[in-house]
């Protein structure tokens, strides 16, 4: 009976042991959801557990993990850090738990702009996913590794590990760490400029997050595609998805992101002819983001500062600079904000007739923009570079060769006079000496001056080619589109002429038979709709000339249009009759007609208009 009541204590004890356990675990599942979409009920769910004395340290490090990650979501971080902490130091003998708590200990620290130790952090964090063989969680260090990387300009290591990353989640059967993935996958490509592909990835992934709760993610990932839209001039899309995403980042409270989404806004209404609107944007969102002390507002204060300098209004925005600089952001931002943000406060300072200062700026954003240049630049510069300081070398062996030669015979030739002329005509020899070394020095100083400022000269000069050669390069790819264009207009000319022949030979008697006459047609509609050809190339090369003509002369139809479109072209009067199958007094007409709706007299002002819309 003794051993039996003890074998019932302990059943008893064991029980309600695994009944809290299991408890425990619904609550932390409960907090892990709802933190990403409804922070403030987490927290409230976290406070509540944590009042509870004698938890185990899994529950107290899951608690403070969630509670870090409950002011990562407010845009906190210095509190994230705190709380990651703390989490950790229960979890020394849980390595799961920890790696995931040094995962987002990490994430903060690149919220900071500190990015060495955040790139510490993360691969401590993987050290321990691969002692334990922890797949999912070596993904997620991949990511949050390849988000640093990215931010640090270095592309290729982001793009390797988010294909890593990527491979290795789509093992798993759930693939819930995919959409993230492809998140920050196309803010690498977002940041390469190929805003087509990036927006796909985007796109991919809003459903995604919008089903699984990830409503942070999902608002964050609106951001970066209004970002890439304005750069494919799609202004009203940016700015539809930058509407949603402050609404929803509202309930989160992030004024870092709140204050990015208003600054791109600012962009987005200056892009619209707003000024006054686009101003208001910047300045809150910089307020914003000043409060919380975000590396990312030296880029908004960049263009804050450039519509201050549109509007020549110097003061305001050295003032703002100033700010800035107190704030002490800069040195923690990425370079290619650093870049942006020297050449704003160079033209307010060139504004101000500040000449010195504004020169200073400039040539601090032409190193900044060096250092970030295209990877086919790096190379050639390396190597400009190494054989500039090989040659440089080279000179200084020689010149101290020949200093050593010359300071060999003037020693012999001081030893000869001072056996002859005794000690003081040493002392002449002496001040000589010293004379010809001065001088020497200072020629050299100048001559490494000389060298050094016709280095910079070249480089600059290397710098304008290349931007001339890309122009040049896109200019070409343009003509080349509008010889293939008007080649399928004219093909497009070829293929009515073909029915008008059908229909002449109808006339004629040539074609007496149906059976002849479907076979005509049948050979006809095998050839391509080049009208339909026509009208898709045209609006690939020219996306914006339909619906910029329509909204500024609203009394056009859209044959109009088409008959503009053809104009735009370059075609005569008597291309466009045998293309669109009317008499040359009717095309000739049709001109006049469309002229007198845009209330416009004169030929030339038309053609130019046509030509710049």
């Amino acid at each position: 009976m003794k051993y039996i009541f003890y074998l019932l204590i302990f059943f008893v004890s064991f029980t309600c042991f695994a009944q809290r356990e299991n408890e425990f675990s619904k609550t932390i599942k409960d907090a892990q959801r709802l933190v990403y979409k409804q922070p403030d009920s987490a927290l409230v769910i976290v406070k509540r557990v944590l009042a509870k004395p004698n938890l185990p340290d899994t529950i107290y490090g899951s608690m403070y993990n969630i509670y870090g990650i409950y002011y990562g979501m407010r845009g906190n971080n210095d509190s994230l850090i705190y709380y990651q902490k703390k989490s950790i130091s229960y979890l020394d003998n849980y390595p799961e738990f920890k790696a995931r708590s040094l995962a987002n200990l990490g994430v903060g620290y690149r919220n900071k702009g500190e990015y060495n130790t955040a790139i510490s952090t993360f691969n401590a964090a993987l050290e321990i996913n691969r002692k334990i063989k922890n797949d999912t969680g070596i993904a997620v260090d991949y990511g949050e590794l390849a988000s640093v990387y990215n931010t640090m300009g270095d592309y290729e290591k982001s793009i390797n590990l988010l294909i890593s990353a990527i491979d290795i989640v789509k093992k798993d059967k759930k693939q819930d760490k995919l959409p993230a993935l492809q998140q920050k996958l196309a803010n690498t490509y977002l940041a390469q400029r190929n805003f087509k592909f990036a927006i796909d990835l985007y796109m991919d992934c809003l459903p995604n997050f919008k089903k699984m709760g990830q409503l942070k993610n999902y608002y964050l990932t609106l951001v970066n595609l209004a970002e890439a839209r304005i750069h494919l001039e799609d202004l009203s899309g940016a700015k539809s998805a930058l509407a949603e995403a402050i609404k929803g980042l509202e309930d989160f409270g992030d004024k870092s992101i709140i204050g990015i989404s208003y600054g791109k806004l600012g962009n987005i209404e200056e892009g619209l002819g707003n000024h006054a609107k686009a101003l208001a944007s910047y300045k809150k969102g910089l307020e914003l983001m000043l409060q919380v002390k975000s590396n990312r507002a030296v880029r908004v204060a960049s263009e804050y500062i450039g519509l201050l300098n549109k509007d020549k209004n110097a003061v305001a925005a050295l003032a703002l600079a100033a700010r800035i600089d107190r704030s002490g952001l800069f040195e923690n931002s990425p370079n290619e904000d650093k870049m942006f943000y020297k050449k704003a406060v160079g033209d307010a300072y060139s504004n101000n007739n500040n000449e010195s200062a504004a020169i200073k700026a400039y040539q601090e954003t032409i190193v900044m923009k060096d250092s970030i240049a295209a990877n086919d630049r790096q190379t050639a510069i390396g190597e400009a570079q190494a054989k500039f300081e090989t040659e440089l070398q080279r000179e200084k062996n020689a010149a101290l060769q020949a200093n050593n030669k010359s300071l060999q015979k003037t020693i012999e030739a001081e030893k000869t006079r001072r056996w002859l002329y005794g000690m003081g005509i040493l002392a002449i020899g002496i001040l000589i000496l010293l004379a010809l070394r001065g001088y020497f020095l200072k020629s050299r100083l100048q001559a490494e001056q000389l060298r050094t400022i016709e280095a910079e000269k070249n480089m600059i000069q290397q710098q304008h080619l290349h931007e001339q050669e890309l122009t040049n390069a896109q200019r070409e790819i343009i003509d080349e589109k509008q010889r293939e264009l008007t080649s399928t207009a004219l093909r497009m000319a070829n293929f009515q002429d073909g029915v008008m022949q059908i229909i002449d030979k109808c006339n004629t008697g040539e074609i007496s038979k149906m059976s002849d006459l479907k076979k005509e047609l049948q050979t006809l509609a095998k050839q391509e709709d080049y009208w339909k050809q026509f009208e898709t190339r045209f609006n690939n090369l020219h996306p914006e000339f339909g619906n910029s003509l329509q909204h500024r002369f609203t009394k056009l139809t859209k044959n109009d249009i088409e008959f503009c479109s053809l104009l735009k072209l370059n075609l005569s009067n008597k291309e466009i009759a045998s293309l669109l199958q009317i008499s040359h007094e009717s095309a000739i007409t049709k001109k006049y007609r469309i002229k007198k709706k845009m209330e416009i007299n004169d030929d030339d002002e038309f053609e130019r208009m046509l030509t710049e819309m």
